[in-house]
């Protein structure tokens, strides 16, 4: 053979080499990709470990396993009028039981054997250690062993041993890897999409762009962070809470309700409302907005709305929560509608239909700044029409003693000598008495601005005495910011004389 035809053949061989080593990642780069799309995370992240993947390649948008397994049996049959046998049944002779069974028991009287072994020299050891405490001089008290503070072992092999308490175990050092381990543990786990029903190949973009809207972090907001609003925080609880923690009261007549409407003037708490279900019903909390379902392409706003209830009734126990929803849902008669609106609307309107006739433990909650503009059908379909109006003088007072307590900062201390009950005037909302509280402490900060913008550094602002915040002060910050909603209120009580149900 020339020298030509061996080079020929490296080159070949060379290049057959490469192609084969390319499949090969390409193959472990597909299984990585349908993990994560089977919603398989933590078995994604220790299969990335274990083939060494990096972030410099992914996937292309047109190929995914299942599409690949898929065109493979279409060409099997193809050719062979039959579909392949891609997985089958292990059999396991009777023979091989027996001799399985045998070894089985063998190892079994061994490890017995060992563990006594090993029982009785940790023995021995416990009773040298005792020996050796007593030596250098160390007492116990009831056979209670404090372990030393360094332990050679555990400090060769770079073991970190954390207690473990009934709340799971305790974070003793404050680094930046185990915080991010502790936001992960603390973030709900959901079931894996490929579960669900309508997951199909059809339906997979609808399906994930929905569950990118479900909450799994902790929002931290309980019923006592809110102030006030006591009707509308049992009727939640008796809607959403009590179903789920005694289900057995709640059939027949007695039926959960399937939807619930806030409504009332911008500012009075229906969205941190909505916050305490995602955080107090320990259900799974799709937080819907328009811009989650509402799409430029013909039928895809439909198909998502049906998708949406799909995946809350796949997830159930859930909470879908609508917020502005007279964005979606207003009147259909209105001159100038678009085909889509009333299509999506009338997708709504089945799906609630379909809710309130079942025992899907699934849950409506819906919010409106202009519940006139509502659809009927929609309004028949949410039970409880709730007004969340203005807060009352309570209210108001613990609100600003809240945001102004006597001791607003303590270095530079900023202090307060407020009169809450003459402060606690009507016609301000929460986010408006949020507003003037702000307003007040920003004017007594105002003199620390002036003092570090003429020094050098800021050394001495925990050292600064700041203007204490008076009643007077409060007063001008209330001349200074009008009320956003109180013109509305005789509206919102004239429409609940109408259409409300609490």
């Amino acid at each position: 053979m020339s020298y030509s035809s061996l080079k020929i053949a490296h080159h070949v061989r060379e290049s057959e080499e490469r192609k084969a080593t390319e499949r090969k990642r390409q193959l472990l780069y597909l299984i990585l990709q349908h993990l994560k799309d089977e919603g398989y995370f933590e078995t994604a992240q220790y299969f990335t470990n274990e083939a060494h993947l990096s972030n410099q390649y992914q996937i292309c948008d047109n190929i995914d396993l299942p599409t690949i397994v898929q065109e493979y049996e279409s060409y099997y049959f193809l050719r062979f009028q039959k579909y392949p046998k891609i997985c089958k049944k292990v059999v396991i002779e009777d023979t091989k039981k027996n001799s399985l069974k045998k070894n089985n028991q063998e190892n079994e009287m061994r490890d017995t054997t060992k563990s006594r072994a090993i029982t009785s020299q940790s023995d021995v050891q416990n009773e040298n250690k005792v020996h050796l405490t007593k030596s250098l001089g160390k007492t116990t008290t009831n056979g209670n062993q404090k372990s030393p503070k360094h332990n050679s072992s555990l400090s060769d092999l770079d073991l970190v041993v954390l207690p473990l308490t009934s709340k799971g175990f305790i974070n003793i050092h404050n680094n930046s890897n185990q915080n991010c381990l502790q936001d992960s543990i603390g973030d709900k786990l959901l079931k894996p999409l490929s579960g669900c029903s309508t997951y199909s190949s059809e339906w997979r973009e609808f399906a994930e762009i929905i569950s990118k809207e479900i909450c799994v972090t902790d929002l931290n907001v309980h019923w006592n962070d809110i102030m006030g609003l006591e009707e509308a925080k049992r009727l939640l609880k008796e809607a959403v809470v009590y179903p789920t923690k005694y289900p057995e009261l709640f059939s027949g007549v007695l039926a959960p309700w399937k939807g619930l409407l806030l409504y009332g003037p911008p500012g009075t708490g229906k969205t941190l409302l909505a916050k305490a279900v995602a955080t107090e019903c320990k259900t799974t909390f799709f937080n819907i907005s328009a811009s989650s379902i509402v799409s430029k392409w013909r039928g895809d706003s439909e198909k998502l709305v049906r998708v949406m209830f799909e995946l809350a009734r796949y997830h159930a126990p859930s909470t879908i929560f609508l917020d502005e929803i007279d964005a979606l849902a207003s009147h259909r008669d209105a001159s100038g509608e678009h085909e889509g609106s009333r299509r999506l609307k009338a997708e709504l309107l089945i799906q609630l239909d379909g809710l309130a006739h079942s025992d899907d433990r699934v849950f409506l909650l819906a919010t409106s700044n202009l519940p006139w503009e509502l659809d009927a059908a929609i309004l028949r379909r949410l039970e409880k029409r709730i007004l969340v109006d203005l807060p009352n003088i309570e209210a108001r007072e613990a609100m600003i003693k809240h945001y102004l307590p006597p001791i607003v900062i303590e270095r530079p201390a900023l202090l307060c000598e407020l009169d809450y009950e003459l402060l606690a005037t009507a016609g301000y909302s929460g986010s408006d008495i949020k507003l003037v509280c702000k307003e007040t402490a920003m004017n007594a900060m105002r003199k620390a601005f002036s003092i570090l913008e003429n020094s050098e550094s800021g050394e001495n602002l925990p050292d600064m005495k700041l203007k204490t915040i008076t009643t007077v002060d409060m007063e001008t910050a209330l001349a200074g910011t009008k009320p956003s909603a109180s013109h509305l209120a005789p509206r919102y009580k004239k429409w609940q004389h109408e259409f409300g149900s609490s």
